[in-house]
């Protein structure tokens, strides 16, 4: 076999092939096995070329010097200043609505939709072993901040039965723009031991008013891991209160029925979801 016939045989073929993925990948036809084929024959295309261009080397360069003068050819300095023209239009983006204008061809796709990650610090109480393991999670709005909250178990009376989660400490918001600006850069905010009137709602029904958390509410979400010896029928609710409102999210857990359970309020704006599932 002749190597040039070889060679030219094989840049026509590579070229061709990069011709037919160029025109797909510039009408955004991206799909990965086009894009793996245009990459690799790019690649041997570089290699024939190489080759092609050793096998014409005395072609080329009478292309680019004239025989009779020695002088440069025009030929040269056009495609030259061509080029750089293109390159200089392609890495300062200026090319770039011409680069763009194949997805008019592209078919139409839904908007993606950015998901949002949730990360859920976790709590625990009532770690003494005694009850039914449960989760509950708690999502909150996003506009919601510092909240205070209490849970607790009733009865199918409605009567209380035990705490599920009760926090020792409120945060108290300084009183200057500064001071809650420099604490939230930290933060750090100041905090106070839970008074009868940061959850009163709580309180008119607790049995058991001690808190079992020694920290804060969370100020994000969070969910709290704990126990509960109350048997199915009864009820789990949830006071949360803010500076502005407080709210009461409450479920009837039936657990020969289901095992995620979803708690709702009236309005329920200060929570964006808040759901139990059993262990």
């Amino acid at each position: 076999m002749k190597s040039k016939n070889l060679i030219s045989l094989s840049v026509a073929f590579a070229f061709f092939t990069l011709a037919i993925t160029g025109i797909l990948l510039y009408i955004k036809q991206k799909a990965h096995f086009i894009e793996i084929t245009h990459t690799i024959f790019g690649l041997a295309f570089v290699g024939f070329a190489i080759f092609h261009i050793i096998n014409n080397w005395s072609s080329l360069t009478s292309y680019t010097q004239s025989r009779a003068t020695r002088g440069i050819q025009k030929e040269f300095w056009t495609v030259s200043i061509l080029g750089i023209l293109v390159l200089a239009g392609g890495l300062t983006e200026v090319l770039e609505p011409i680069a763009e204008a194949g997805k008019v061809f592209a078919a139409k796709r839904p908007p993606k939709v950015e998901k949002e990650m949730l990360n859920f610090e976790k709590i625990s109480t009532r770690t003494d072993g005694q009850g039914a393991k449960i989760r509950l999670f708690v999502q909150k709005a996003q506009a919601t901040e510092m909240p205070v909250m209490a849970i607790w178990v009733e009865d199918t009376a409605h009567k209380f039965v035990e705490n599920l989660f009760v926090p020792a400490k409120v945060v108290v918001m300084p009183a200057s723009e500064e001071a809650r600006r420099e604490a939230k850069e930290r933060n750090d905010y100041p905090t106070a031991a839970l008074k009868p009137t940061d959850l009163a709602e709580w309180q008119k029904i607790a049995s058991d008013p001690k808190p079992n958390y020694e920290k804060t509410t969370p100020n994000n979400h969070f969910y709290l891991a704990s126990q509960t010896t109350a048997k199915a029928g009864f009820f789990v609710k949830l006071l949360v209160k803010t500076s502005q409102a407080s709210e009461i999210y409450e479920t009837q857990i039936d657990n020969s029925k289901n095992q995620i359970f979803k708690l709702k309020a009236t309005s329920g704006t200060l929570l964006d979801r808040v759901w139990l599932e059993f262990e």
